[in-house]
């Protein structure tokens, strides 16, 4: 059966990419086309279009186009391939988590703004230029008691989940310590937003549930084992955090009958 041939545009065309990236990866060497009419006409086939298609794939993973050239399209083994990309996966974590952690900032630095105290911009950057992006890898070493792991192993807490419910802690954190450090009180309306993201936070993280939710003060007793930053964040504005919810939970009219949810 005759294969298919593409033009340089055709070829293009069906990968969802330009005309110049395929002449450029053609001319490092990453496709081969065939050469007819003195090498002016070159035209491609079915097995290049998977190979363009691969090649797109890696970059897209942010993989360089050396590593894609000698490791991806001439790897010997599975395992090779998977290492690849296990690594590749590694980083692109790792990025991921810079940019969770400083939209965390930024949002935190957003709330103390709109508080509509008159804010020191410059101490609230300087501030919160000092926090650790990578904090969230210390966690990695970190043995709570049996019990409380295996909690936190029978709700699913790990990884995705884990990361997202650690990201929303943090930047709770943070907005408290900012406007605590502004001077606004915990019974103003700052307070009372953040008092009401809080309980929205703590319900999303225990679902309700009491058995999670002592884990959960289960791991914050045994703050001494948390990385340094997170334990002296969380020993800052703990109070702070316990203020704004009871007074988010007295505006709302629940007193102080609803359950205390104010140490996670």
């Amino acid at each position: 059966m005759e294969q298919t041939k593409y033009t340089a545009g055709q070829l293009a065309d069906v990968a969802g990419t330009t005309v110049r990236t395929v002449q450029y990866y053609d001319q490092i060497g990453l496709l081969n086309a065939e050469r007819s009419g003195g090498k002016r006409i070159r035209t491609y086939d079915d097995a290049d279009l998977v190979k363009l298609q691969q090649i797109l794939f890696y970059k897209k993973l942010g993989l360089s186009l050396k590593e894609i050239q000698h490791s991806c399209l001439r790897y010997e083994q599975a395992e090779d391939l998977k290492r690849i990309l296990a690594r590749q996966n590694e980083l692109l974590f790792r990025k991921e988590t810079e940019i969770r952690s400083n939209r965390a900032i930024i949002e935190a630095i957003l709330s103390a703004i709109e508080a509509g105290h008159h804010c020191d911009l410059e101490q609230m950057v300087k501030l919160t230029l000092g926090l650790n992006r990578d904090t969230i890898f210390e966690y990695e070493r970190l043995r709570l008691d049996p019990d409380t792991v295996t909690v936190f192993g029978q709700y699913e807490i790990d990884g995705e989940k884990a990361a997202a419910i650690y990201w929303q802690w943090k930047k709770l954190l943070v907005e408290a310590v900012l406007l605590k450090f502004v001077g606004i009180q915990p019974d103003s309306d700052a307070g009372y937003q953040l008092g009401k993201k809080w309980g929205v936070f703590v319900r999303n993280a225990t679902n309700g549930n009491e058995e999670l939710a002592d884990a959960y003060y289960a791991a914050r007793r045994q703050s001494h084992l948390w990385p340094e930053e997170d334990r002296l964040l969380m020993d800052a504005c703990e109070g702070y955090l316990e203020q704004s919810y009871r007074y988010f939970l007295i505006r709302e009219g629940d007193g102080h009958d609803e359950v205390e949810q104010s140490c996670l």
